[in-house]
């Protein structure tokens, strides 16, 4: 199945229903509206009616439409899986994941509510880190890991910098990668507002393999989608690429020659991925 975009994913607190509704008309790829840290805990059934009644009430166009809930083990998860509405919506988030066993149930779970719905785990702490592997391997309705800073730097005692963040980022990006699950990096925490960190720390992640990135707040957003679209100069390379190599391999040759590089088999399906990525990227502007 072909990936989803998700260049970025814009997390909103289910109790403030005017939030639900304007996040429907930005820009971001997909909507994660949330039942879980972002709601104080006198406010949860609030958020629960919220997310319901603006999933059945709002047209949310071709934005992937999400909710985070409370994690397993928690009084509130089976009061969410009870209230959403679970024919309105393209995937869920499952927060503290720390072993594949999470997601064993929670597919045992939705298996009655929504069966092949997608299931993007939150990976937070560093036993999730050292476990991100088996936790990709767990479910085939994985569609993405995203990572959480916040406890994971509280327990290594690390900071929430490019440097002190690599080690967890690129662990989760390899996991993802191997089960052909899409990585989604965490919210740049350092300023909201600061449309170049932003989108250096967006480019980061992409270079390490990340697909998008969560923002928290509505100016993140086009820095991050950028950030996240191959550019026209990448795209070029890409069609240069696979027109050389088809042409190579219609004269019976495994290899081609393009602006001095070697183009084999192994690069061509990270090509023709950049060339569908950008195209979806255009067609929704």
């Amino acid at each position: 199945m072909k990936p989803r975009l998700r260049r970025s994913m814009m997390i909103t607190p289910g109790h403030r229903r005017e939030r639900l509704e304007k996040a429907a008309t930005l820009a971001a790829d997909s909507l994660a509206f949330d039942l879980e840290d972002g709601v104080p805990p006198a406010r949860k059934a609030e958020a629960r009616a919220n997310v319901a009644a603006v999933l059945r009430e709002v047209a949310f166009g071709r934005r992937e439409r999400a909710v985070r809930i409370n994690g397993l083990g928690t009084a509130e998860f089976a009061l969410d899986l009870a209230a959403l509405p679970w024919d309105r919506l393209d995937a869920v988030l499952i927060p503290k994941v720390e072993g594949p066993e999470a997601l064993l149930e929670l597919d045992a779970r939705l298996a009655r509510l929504a069966p092949g719905i997608a299931v993007i785990a939150t990976i937070e702490t560093p036993r999730g880190v050292l476990n991100a592997l088996a936790i990709a391997d767990a479910s085939p309705n994985l569609a993405g890991i995203f990572f959480g800073p916040g406890d994971y730097t509280l327990q290594t005692g690390g900071a929430l910098t490019r440097r002190g963040l690599e080690f967890p980022r690129a662990t989760i990006a390899a996991a993802a990668g191997a089960v052909g699950a899409q990585a989604i990096d965490a919210p740049f925490l350092l300023g909201l507002r600061d449309v170049e960190g932003t989108r250096a720390d967006a480019e980061a992640a992409r270079e390490l393999g990340f697909s998008g990135k969560v923002v928290f707040h509505p100016d993140q957003i086009a820095p991050v989608n950028a950030a996240f679209t191959p550019d026209a100069a990448e795209v070029a390379r890409a069609r240069r690429f696979v027109a050389a190599y088809r042409e190579a391999a219609a004269r019976g040759e495994a290899t081609a020659l393009v602006d001095g590089e070697f183009v084999a088999m192994d690069l061509l399906p990270r090509m023709e991925s950049l060339i569908a990525l950008a195209e979806d990227a255009a067609a929704i502007g």
